[in-house]
């Protein structure tokens, strides 16, 4: 699979912007004729008053000075209650539009096989979907709607302009095509500094991240300064990026604000001499006033609206890198598992991450409702097979078959349905204990928590705190013990009550007392599935039907464990080092 993302140009990502907003279609066209409507009613006030000027006044006209007046203020109040119309549509669109987005992201992210993140930095992940999502957004809300509504009040207020006085708004507007075109320039020289920034705002937060959930190791190792060393480096990156793209706006901003008062400036200097030559009145030339106001209001907006673009776009390209990945989970395609009996065989399976092979032709056989070991030295390729088992990455040659049918033929939803894995990691979500549990079976009973709680030898501690099954965990479940978290992952394990168990030194983490209760837990529920076990401690090791040793990514033996003691020398120096008090262990890996 190809995991890095295939680059976009700006163009690409708004065609794509608008493609996606075609969903909420009725809404955008809403927005866009409340739009019209409000901007057109900006006509009024400059026809009021040269009315005014060249009507009422002169010929004091109190008979339609209230009227007037009314009119004006009407128009101004009938604006503002469209504006206040489009704001309210405007946020629910918006609203919607970043809850579909990130929707998508989160979905595709999900389901990016795991070889994906192996590569990937969480921080990242995490900038894309907490800011460059957000930022897309604003492409739509900021920069394409206001866009849409001050290109159409440039418009408007032009075609009236010329309406009033051809000559002079043709004079007036001479400033116009450098204004234009100094925003393309802006467009195409900043898009790429935008860009940077993004990207060493994303390595910043990838190096915060790191810091906050390695919090521990950190202060365990007074890492302190060297870490502070590395997040100032990138911070001092990010300080330079946008200080390159703060130092490009402020040349454009106020260079295309001189533009637009150039036009003001000469709309005054041929005004004032036309009205001195009488070639129009002083109601139009004050009509022209305002109209070019309103022409260059919207020209000013712009600016700041094509910064948003910039922004935005160069967010978007982000965002949709990640969409547009290849080699995503397909997790409903493949046959249904309805009924398991527990048969698994490796069949001359090899594997590796990258260039670097882990497992090396390994053939290995479970009959159903076996308990099976797997042993070996630490880095030997134990966890890769269960990787490979619950297709987390699929072998480079050989295949994996259960019930005789290669996994590969299982839909991923299924097979894994008919897996219970307790991860060498244990891994609890921040939320509550039963948060954490219904990730085993979501509409468990509390009668049923309480079961698998207590088949895990959990029961006691969670009874213990004030909140019960609503205790907190922290983050990781840093609120609780090592031992306490690997007990809450046995109790998810036991609520799921899948056909295959795959148990990852699930005990590594507990007391002696609390292991042997978690034995006897394990030998019942393992009585009616098949189990693969990987585990240090001989206990675990000798109650298993079968062995298997595990060196270098290669099987050297399997058998029982007398079987074995008699037949393997690795196996022997690994029962042996288990047995040693701890100040005497030292396993050789040399076999």
């Amino acid at each position: 699979m190809d995991d890095k993302p295939a680059s976009m140009t700006n163009r690409t990502a708004l065609r794509r912007i608008l493609d996606f907003g075609r969903a909420h279609w009725r809404m955008a066209a809403l927005q866009l004729l409340l739009a019209v409507a409000g901007t057109s009613l900006i006509l009024v006030f400059p026809s009021v008053v040269q009315w005014f000027v060249d009507d009422i006044i002169p010929n004091r006209r109190l008979d339609v000075l209230w009227q007037a007046a009314a009119l004006a203020a009407g128009a101004f109040a009938l604006r503002e209650i469209l504006f206040a119309f489009r704001t309210r549509l405007s946020s629910v669109f918006e609203q919607r539009m970043i809850f579909d987005l990130r929707g998508r992201l989160h979905h595709k992210v999900a389901r990016m096989p795991a070889a994906w993140f192996d590569k990937q930095s969480t921080g990242d992940i995490l900038t894309r979907m907490a800011d460059d999502v957000p930022a897309t957004q604003r492409v739509i809300l900021e920069g394409i709607e206001q866009g849409v509504t001050a290109v159409m009040q440039i418009i408007i207020s032009g075609v009236m302009m010329f309406y009033t006085n051809w000559q002079l708004a043709l004079f007036v507007m001479l400033p116009t095509p450098w204004i234009a075109a100094g925003g393309w320039i802006f467009a195409r020289w900043v898009s790429p500094r935008t860009k940077q920034a993004r990207e060493a705002s994303s390595r910043m937060n990838s190096l915060l991240h790191d810091t906050v959930t390695g919090i521990r190791q950190i202060k365990s190792y007074c890492a302190e300064d060297e870490k502070q060393r590395d997040f100032d480096k990138a911070s001092g990156f990010l300080r330079v990026t946008q200080t390159r793209l703060m130092a490009a706006w402020a040349v454009y901003h106020p260079l295309m604000s001189f533009l637009g008062h150039i036009g003001l400036v000469l709309l005054l200097a041929a005004g004032a001499y036309g009205c001195i030559r009488e070639w129009w009145s002083m109601g139009e030339l004050l009509k022209f006033i305002f109209l070019i106001g309103f022409f260059f209001e919207p020209i000013s907006r712009l600016h700041g609206v094509n910064q948003t673009l910039v922004s935005g776009l160069a967010s978007a390209t982000r965002v949709f890198e990640v969409l547009d990945l290849p080699g995503d989970e397909d997790l409903q395609t493949g046959r249904k598992l309805d009924h398991v009996e527990g048969r698994i065989a490796f069949e001359n399976v090899s594997f590796g991450y990258g260039e670097r092979e882990v497992l090396h032709d390994i053939t290995l056989r479970v009959e159903p409702r076996q308990t099976v070991a797997i042993v070996g030295a630490t880095g030997s390729g134990k966890s890769t097979i269960f990787q490979l088992l619950t297709r987390f990455y699929d072998p480079n040659q050989g295949r994996i078959t259960l019930d005789g049918h290669s996994i590969a033929d299982y839909s991923r939803a299924s097979l894994r349905d008919a897996i219970g894995y307790v991860t060498q990691d244990t891994f609890l979500f921040a939320g509550t204990i039963r948060d954490n549990l219904r990730l085993g079976k979501s509409d468990a009973t509390d009668d049923e928590m309480w079961a698998a709680l207590r088949s895990a030898c959990a029961e006691d501690f969670v009874k213990r705190l004030p909140e019960s099954l609503d205790a907190e965990v922290g983050e990781r479940g840093v609120l609780l013990s090592g031992g306490e978290r690997q007990r809450l992952a046995l109790a998810r394990a036991f609520l799921k009550n899948a056909p295959v168990l795959l148990l990852d030194e699930a005990t590594s983490a507990v007391d002696v007392k609390s292991e042997r209760l978690i034995q006897q837990a394990l030998a019942n529920l393992r009585a009616n599935r098949t189990s693969l076990v990987i585990a240090h401690r001989l206990s675990t090791i000798t109650s298993a039907d079968v062995i298997y040793v595990l060196h270098q990514g290669h099987f050297l033996a399997h058998g029982t464990h007398d079987t074995l003691l008699q037949s393997c020398a690795y196996y022997r120096e690994m029962t042996a080092v288990a047995t040693m008090p701890p100040e005497s262990t030292a396993i050789s890996d040399a076999g």
